[in-house]
């Protein structure tokens, strides 16, 4: 079983069991008081969640909105260690998602980075990955041939066929420009070892030829998430729901 959370109604779209609710105030700056009792669901151990945190503060076109990249990082939520302890607490594993810059500026520490022309798709849509457990990098450098681009009145049609994204999305464009690629996710969580999921193969490179290809971009010390109970090298149990021991 699976479910997704967001602060946005995405109920409709969303293909499995979804609850509208906003797991991210508890955790910023301007909520330091606020008690995890407030969060919608506490205790329950998941084995991975996936969180695509808001790219807001570490976007480019942020920088331009905000009228500086300081003023964008300030202006908008940005990842918290405490979330990260939240996360540990209860999840057998975690994904983190976000744009290259978030990592450049430390608050994702990502171990994996990926693009679409990694799979042969035509675009590049470069996301980096912060995971509990190693993920090869799927990223090969090139020209794209389509670009995705954030003029308003750029048509998505092109962009959403090479996603796969459904035909309801073809007036938001905001929501394809965005979307996740089923091959990243594929790709991402057929290496975490809670759950079975096929790998997908990726162009002119077999999983075997990655070997110990592990990125290496700005890896935190195991000690980075402070007061959690759990360590970076906890073990996951063969129990179904892949409980740390």
């Amino acid at each position: 079983m699976y479910f997704g959370v967001d602060i946005e109604p995405y109920g409709d779209d969303y293909p499995g069991q979804f609850l509208q609710a906003d797991l991210i105030s508890p955790f910023t700056s301007q909520h330091r008081d606020s008690s995890e009792t407030n969060l919608p669901f506490s205790g329950t151990i998941a084995d991975v969640a996936w969180v695509s945190w808001p790219c807001t503060a570490y976007s480019s076109l942020s920088a331009t909105h905000y009228g500086s990249k300081e003023a964008a990082l300030e202006e908008n939520p940005r990842i918290p260690d405490a979330f990260r302890e939240w996360l540990l607490d209860n999840h057998a594993h975690y994904v983190l998602e976000n744009v290259p810059r978030a990592t450049a500026i430390g608050d994702l520490d990502a171990n994996c980075r990926v693009n679409g022309l990694a799979f042969g798709e035509p675009y590049s849509m470069t996301r980096h990955f912060e995971t509990t457990f190693d993920v090869p990098d799927a990223y090969i450098q090139g020209n794209p041939d389509l670009a995705i681009d954030t003029r308003g009145d750029q048509s998505v049609k092109e962009l959403a066929e090479a996603k796969g994204v459904p035909d309801s999305w073809s007036g938001r464009k905001q929501d394809v420009r965005s979307a996740i690629p089923w091959q990243y996710v594929w790709w991402i969580l057929g290496h975490c070892p809670a759950i079975e999921i096929p790998i997908p193969k990726t162009k002119n490179r077999s999983v075997a030829e990655w070997g110990d290809g592990v990125g290496h971009y700005l890896r935190y010390p195991s000690d980075r998430l402070g007061g959690t109970d759990h360590t970076a090298d906890d073990e996951l149990s063969s129990g179904p729901r892949g409980e740390v021991r």
